[in-house]
């Protein structure tokens, strides 16, 4: 590798993903990611071979409908930019429902995002059609489901298997008026096996609270759910975590820290 693609430096970047743009595969993600890069004018490495690329590295895919207010992804430099201008240059490139949030540099050495990051949180807003399912219901309904230890669903005509047993960690369910919608947030875990798909546990909600509804057949994984307990539901995965061996949470902007602390668009200077 020439001295003029040598990488060496590494940004890690936290971004949202919003609105329209939570509708975005994860192909077209990273080529706008790509693009977003490219256009920041930042001095990004390539990989060698036949078909050298850019040296850029994401968090796990996203169900597509998924936001997201805690995104990551590392890009290698070649040359160092100063923290707070390279974030104001990745926040002038990308569109607002992209837009970068905090930029830090880390150790070359640090692993992928995809091996760091093992835990997730995600919100599920729920708007009841049925306004007699309380809190309560939902509790226990869960309950009952994360009991059972997974779910068989269907997708792209394939049979799977939802794994609630090792990616499911925890739930919280919160309503604050009776008509009004409900939250549901989800601890869970990622692994080289998988992770929680969050449609597919509401999908099987859904079932468990209409009784009265004839299903045939496992869950069908299309994306946006069809649902019949719910009106409108939403999606936002709110954070990942690095867990330490003694269990502690960390952000993936402290792990392979370095000694600057991250730089947030509160502090990035105007271009």
């Amino acid at each position: 590798m020439s001295e003029a693609t040598q990488a060496r430096f590494r940004a890690r970047i936290r971004y949202i993903k919003h609105g329209r743009l939570a509708y975005l595969g994860h192909l077209e993600l990273a080529h706008t990611i790509e693009r977003i890069v490219r256009r920041a004018q930042l001095p990004y490495a390539v990989t060698q071979g036949f078909s050298p690329h850019m040296r850029v590295g994401f968090t796990s895919a996203l169900p597509v409908g998924t936001s997201s207010d805690a995104e990551y992804f590392d890009v290698f430099l070649t040359d160092y930019v100063a923290a707070p201008e390279a974030l104001a240059r990745l926040v002038a490139a990308a569109p607002q429902d992209l837009a970068p949030q905090e930029l830090r540099y880390i150790d070359l050495r640090t692993p992928a995002l995809t091996a760091e990051i093992t835990r997730a949180v995600y919100r599920v807003d729920l708007s009841c059609a049925r306004l007699r399912i309380t809190a309560a219901q939902l509790e226990g309904a869960l309950r009952v489901i994360a009991s059972e230890g997974s779910i068989p669903y269907v997708r792209s005509g394939k049979a799977k298997t939802l794994d609630l047993a090792s990616t499911l960690v925890g739930f919280e369910v919160s309503r604050h008026t009776e008509a009004g919608p409900c939250t549901i947030v989800l601890d869970t875990r990622i692994s080289n096996d998988g992770a929680l798909r969050p449609e597919i546990l509401i999908a099987a909600l859904d079932r468990a609270l209409t009784p009265d509804v004839e299903f045939e057949g496992p869950i069908v994984s299309t994306g946006i759910q069809e649902l019949h307990a719910f009106s409108r539901y939403s999606v936002t995965r709110t954070a990942q975590y690095v867990e330490d061996a003694d269990g502690s949470l960390l952000s993936p902007l402290r792990a392979g820290e370095t000694t600057s602390a991250p730089i947030s668009v509160s502090s990035v200077p105007s271009l």
